[in-house]
């Protein structure tokens, strides 16, 4: 299992983005680190695809109230960033536990924050471009992270297959589950 950590992050559509995959990955915890919770709001919403209802999201309040949390949940503080003593992304062992944070759009993650880190990793790139899009780096690691696990789910059509008991349109409340009376396919998707 592993974590996804947002570090003050404040564009919606990233958060959306990485909370998206974090959950296509099968992540446990999506962690957000701040002062203050998030709100899922429209412009999340539209790129989450609500799947904060389903997910299991951790408030933190600084950097201290992460790293305590990440010991006492057993999870390896690994730092996404463009950094001079990183481990090239293609070449990184991933702990049993990891924990993949990624920074603030335009801060990114500190050099104080990331020795505190069990590893820190950087996205190679090739052309002349000074950095990535946050979202597209979390998600380039939680793919790099995953991409030797085998496959469990069937694919139908251009979709891969989600039980009805998974889908966010069957939760009614964040604590219930109320399926919707709506016909299926095979996939659980909704006929056209």
């Amino acid at each position: 299992m592993f974590a996804t950590v947002l570090h003050n992050l404040k564009s919606p559509e990233n958060t959306g983005l990485i909370l998206r995959t974090h959950v296509a990955f099968g992540g446990e915890h999506f962690v957000m680190v701040g002062p203050e919770p998030w709100r899922f709001k429209k412009r999340t919403q539209a790129f989450s695809r609500r799947l904060e209802r389903i997910s299991s999201i951790v408030y933190l309040p600084d950097d201290d109230a992460l790293f305590t949390w990440c010991q006492a949940e057993g999870f390896a503080p690994i730092g996404i960033e463009i950094a001079e003593n990183s481990t090239l992304l293609p070449k990184f062992q991933f702990p049993d536990r990891p924990a993949i944070i990624v920074g603030h759009e335009g801060r990114g993650l500190s050099d104080a924050f990331l020795r505190r880190c069990a590893g820190v990793v950087t996205v190679p790139q090739f052309g002349p471009v000074g950095c990535l899009n946050v979202a597209v780096s979390g998600s380039l690691a939680l793919y790099e992270l995953n991409r030797n696990r085998p496959l469990e789910r069937p694919i139908e059509g251009h979709r891969f297959c989600v039980g009805e008991s998974e889908r966010v349109d069957c939760v009614d409340k964040p604590d219930a589950r109320v399926p919707l009376a709506v016909p299926t396919g095979l996939c659980g998707e909704p006929h056209p």
